[in-house]
């Protein structure tokens, strides 16, 4: 039998094992909803032992187990917490969204098609996901911070369907080799395939997928014609103005710049000019008082200060002592160092503009000049995300990350610790956590201050090129 190597997975990423800690840290709390249960603490490299571990805890008459494992005609399924109702069984699927989506009620539905087939009547069915109307005082209460929903009828709607995809799937794991499939939405909807870079290494760099916004028709439409490469993309294919650039750039190589749209973006700045970028994390569990589920706390913040066109910035940093709500001495070290006038720089601003909002709400003392720094914001990406300057170098993106390397040969976020704001919030988090070893929290530290402040020396960067 002959299956894609388990070689060709990817290692996980920071802010994909920040997923998986913080779907645990939601797992462990969910269960004190359903105190006293028996755990199964088996992984999936003791399978055996975690099947005769549920045996024992179903011949034992107790009353709550957390991830029993079984298996029914080649399928395993280790629900989140099953609790004996009489006779019956209630299944709780728990999830860390703030509502019930379709792809739970088949993933509930294959659960109970498994359970019923090993002889458990199953005569309720919930999916336990996170009351965003929650707000915390004091410790995580787990009976406020979830809502129930019981979605025993939906369920047993697709039960039949369920089914029949089982019998299909078990089909194609009897195949000698893998099934050829196309790319397409399937490969990242409704999640990321680990498989991705494999199947799509026919792919060329510089594709149909780079076109911003172009919709999966005409990407369809383009495949069709046996087009993958932008650079093949016909002169007479219906595109935006946008798009169309895009393409244009790609085939010729050479960046369109629309100089007066840019003079006129540049006019608007008024010196000193402060380059602002922040990093925040948002937990679904609260992590203070007064918190709501996913609520941002910004933690950390870089601003570059220039007093005018020729001067050298100057650096202000601040990070969060991982701790303590860092939020109040966030305000006040903004109101600090942004004077009452000049222009406040940011990348994607409308980010830094809602951290803002919430820090006049947090800090009422403060939120007036809070509101006068906010009321100053512009957006450095707007030159990049109106068209003004395309570079095929930017492959139709106009994130900092594309951009910056363009622009300014050498500055690169390949190679450092912290690259990107999932690796941020992880790492802080990790900090947050108080286990790390202190060679390794200040490492952490550095990387984190490191790779904040090259967001806003980089902005610095790209606005010299803008004005050559």
């Amino acid at each position: 039998m002959k299956f894609l190597s388990i070689d060709l997975i990817p290692e996980t990423s920071q802010s994909l094992q920040l997923i998986f800690d913080q779907g645990h840290a939601i797992g462990e709390l969910a269960q004190k909803r359903y105190a006293g249960g028996t755990f199964i603490a088996d992984d999936y490299l003791h399978l055996a032992e975690a099947l005769q571990h549920t045996k024992d805890f179903l011949k034992s008459g107790k009353k709550v187990c957390y991830e029993p494992a079984f298996v029914y005609n080649c399928v395993l399924v280790r629900p989140d917490i099953l609790a004996r109702h009489g006779q019956d069984w209630h299944l709780i699927e728990v999830k860390g969204s703030t509502s019930v989506k379709d792809i739970y009620l088949q993933d509930v539905a294959v659960q109970k098609h498994v359970l019923e087939g090993c002889g458990l009547k199953i005569s309720k069915a919930f999916i336990m996901h996170i009351n965003n109307e929650y707000v915390r005082r004091g410790s995580n209460d787990p009976k406020k911070i979830f809502t129930l929903a019981d979605i025993t009828e939906e369920v047993s709607d697709i039960l039949g369907e369920v089914k029949r995809n089982i019998r299909e799937f078990l089909k194609v794991v009897a195949l000698s080799k893998a099934p050829v499939m196309d790319i397409g939405p399937h490969c990242s909807d409704p999640y990321s395939c680990d498989f991705t870079d494999y199947c799509w290494r026919h792919v060329p760099e510089f594709s149909i997928y780079n076109i911003p916004r172009l919709h999966a028709g005409k990407i369809e439409e383009l495949k069709t014609q046996g087009i993958l490469n932008i650079k093949k993309v016909p002169e007479s294919f219906p595109l935006s103005d946008k798009q169309y650039l895009c393409v244009q750039c790609a085939k010729t190589g050479k960046p369109f710049i629309s100089k007066t749209d840019i003079k006129e973006f540049i006019k608007t700045l008024q010196y000193p000019l402060y380059f602002l970028d922040f990093e925040t994390i948002n937990p679904a569990l609260p992590l203070y008082d007064g918190m709501r589920p996913f609520q941002h706390i910004t933690f950390q913040a870089s601003l570059h200060v220039q007093a005018n066109k020729k001067a050298e910035p100057i650096h202000y940093e601040f990070l969060g002592d991982a701790k303590t709500d860092p939020r109040k001495s966030l305000a006040e070290f903004l109101v600090q160092n942004i004077g009452p006038k000049g222009s406040v720089l940011a990348y994607s601003a409308a980010f830094e503009k809602t951290r803002i909002k919430e820090l006049e709400a947090f800090s009422p003392k403060l939120s007036k000049k809070l509101a006068q720094i906010q009321s100053r914001l512009c957006d450095l990406a707007g030159p990049f995300q109106k068209g003004h300057y395309v570079h095929p170098g930017f492959m139709g993106s106009y994130s900092i990350k594309q951009v910056l390397p363009v622009l300014v040969p050498g500055m690169t976020y390949k190679g450092l610790l912290v690259a990107n704001g999932g690796d941020a919030q992880a790492a802080y988090l990790n900090l947050l956590s108080g286990k790390l070893p202190p060679k390794e929290h200040l490492e952490l530290i550095t990387a984190l201050k490191t790779y904040c402040g090259q967001d806003t020396f980089a902005m610095v960067k790209i606005l010299e090129r803008l004005n050559v």
